[in-house]
C-alpha cells in the first residue's frame, strides 16, 4: 500500500507539487506567526518574572520611553544628579533600591561587539537586579577588568574571553540567563568603571567637558515593600519635588502587551484567511482529482480492494503530500525566523534570546501537525465519495489517468 501511495504521488508530479506548495506556504506563514507570538508572550512573561524592579526612577525631563528603556538595548544617555539617591531613600514604601549608570559602546574594530550597545554600570553594594543570576564569586561585585554580558551574546566559549569596549580590555566572567528585556543585549560592569570610561573615551568625553560623570546616575531601580500602592508611589515622587519621575514596570509591560495582542490578532486573522483559501483550494483539487480517477478506483475495487482500503489509499496520498508540505514550510520558516526576529525586534520589542531550540521545535512540530490535519480535512469528503462508488459504474464513467 505504501508503494502504491508513493507511485501515485510520483506519477502526478505537477498536481503533487502544487498540493505540496499550497500546504508549505500555509504552514510557513503559520509557523512564523506562531514563532513571533510565542517569542513576544514568553518574553513578556520572563520580563515580569525576572525584571526584579517594581519601578524605575529616571530623569524628570527625559524623553526616553519606558518600553525602549526596558525592552531594548538602545543606548539611553540619560542622567540626573547623584543626590537623587539620598532623596529617594526618604520615600515611603521602598524595600530596596539600586542606582545604575548608562553609557554606550561604539561600532568599532574586530574585538568590539560590532554595533552600538548599552553599557550599564551597576552598584554591587545595593544591586538586587543582577545578583540572582550571578555565581557566588561575583555576588559582591567585579574587578575593574571584568564584565557580564546579556544572553543575546551567549556563546559556549564566551566566558573567559576578552572584549574590547571603548578601548579597554575586559574579561567576560558571566553570561546572564534570558530575561526577555534589554538586559539580554547589554554589558554590565561596576558603575565607577563605567563613569571612568566616559572620561577616557574620546567620543564620550565630549559630553562631559563641563561636568563630572561621577556626580551623576542614570536611573534608580526600586523594589516596593509588600502592600505598597504603585500609583500612590508615583504621586509621592511627583509631589516630592525631586529631579526625577517614576516609571512603573508593571504598567509598561501591560501597555506593551495590550499593543502586541492587537497586532498579533490582526496577524492571526490574516493567517486564518490564508488558511481558509488554502483549504478551499485543496478541497477543490481533491474533488477534481477524485472525478478524474473514477475508472482507476473502479479497477482497484474490481481487483479486490475494499472500501476502507480505497479510503486509506486516498487519505494516505493526501496526508503524505501534506506532510511533505509541512516539513518544507516549517523548515523554511525556522530558517527565516532569526533574521525576521532581528528585523522586527525594534518594532515588537522582541528579545532574540527568547527564541530557543525548544521553541523552534515546538513551532515546527505544530506546523507539521497543522499540515497533516489540513490535508486530511480537505480530502476526507472526496475520499469517502470515491470509496463508496460502485466499481462497475466507476469503470464505465471514468477515465484512467
Amino acid at each position: 500500500m505504501l508503494m502504491l501511495i508513493w507511485n501515485n504521488i510520483a506519477r502526478r508530479r505537477t498536481q503533487s507539487t502544487l498540493t505540496v506548495t499550497i500546504t508549505a506556504l500555509t504552514v510557513l506563514v503559520f509557523v512564523m506567526v506562531m514563532g513571533i507570538f510565542q517569542t513576544v508572550t514568553q518574553g513578556l512573561a520572563l520580563s515580569r518574572e525576572r525584571l526584579g524592579a517594581d519601578a524605575i526612577l529616571m530623569p524628570k525631563y527625559s524623553n526616553a520611553k519606558g518600553d525602549d528603556l526596558l525592552f531594548t538595548a538602545m543606548p539611553e544617555n540619560i542622567y540626573m544628579p547623584i543626590e537623587v539617591v539620598e532623596q529617594a531613600k526618604q520615600l515611603d514604601g521602598v524595600a530596596a533600591m539600586s542606582p545604575q549608570f548608562y553609557c554606550q559602546t561604539l561600532a568599532l574594530g574586530c574585538c568590539d561587539p560590532g554595533e552600538e550597545a548599552r553599557i550599564i554600570g551597576y552598584d554591587p553594594e545595593t544591586d538586587f537586579i543582577l545578583k540572582p543570576y550571578l555565581d557566588e564569586v561575583h555576588q559582591n561585585g567585579m574587578s575593574e577588568t571584568e564584565v557580564i554580558v546579556g544572553n543575546a551574546y551567549e556563546d559556549e566559549d564566551l566566558v573567559g574571553m576578552n572584549y574590547m569596549i571603548l578601548g579597554r580590555i575586559f574579561k567576560v566572567v558571566s553570561v546572564l540567563q534570558p530575561t526577555g528585556t534589554g538586559m539580554d543585549s547589554t554589558f554590565f560592569m561596576d558603575w565607577r568603571v563605567a563613569q571612568d570610561m566616559c572620561l577616557e573615551s574620546e567620543v564620550l568625553r565630549e559630553n562631559w567637558t563641563k561636568k563630572d560623570p561621577h556626580d551623576y546616575i542614570s536611573v534608580i531601580m526600586i523594589k516596593f515593600e509588600e502592600g505598597v500602592d504603585p500609583n500612590a508611589f508615583v504621586r509621592q515622587v511627583e509631589e516630592s519635588g525631586m529631579e526625577c519621575k517614576a516609571l512603573l514596570t508593571g504598567d509598561t509591560i501591560s501597555d506593551l502587551q495590550s499593543q502586541l495582542e492587537i497586532t498579533m490578532k490582526v496577524m492571526f486573522a490574516l493567517w486564518a484567511a490564508s488558511l481558509l483559501i488554502a483549504t478551499l483550494s485543496l478541497v477543490g483539487r481533491f474533488n477534481a482529482l477524485a472525478k478524474e480517477r473514477k475508472k482507476e478506483i473502479g479497477l482497484l475495487r474490481a481487483i479486490g480492494l475494499k472500501k476502507g482500503q480505497v479510503f486509506g489509499l486516498i487519505i494516505g496520498e493526501t496526508c503524505t503530500m501534506a506532510l511533505m508540505g509541512g516539513l518544507l514550510g516549517s523548515a523554511i520558516a525556522l530558517i527565516c525566523m532569526d533574521p525576521v526576529i532581528e528585523l522586527l525586534k525594534g518594532a515588537f520589542k522582541l528579545s532574540p534570546s527568547v527564541w530557543s531550540t525548544s521553541l523552534a521545535l515546538l513551532c515546527g512540530a505544530a506546523g507539521i501537525a497543522l499540515a497533516v490535519v489540513l490535508g486530511f480535512a480537505s480530502a476526507v469528503t472526496p475520499a469517502l465519495k470515491s470509496a463508496s462508488m460502485d466499481p462497475q459504474a466507476a469503470i464505465t464513467q471514468g477515465e484512467v489517468n
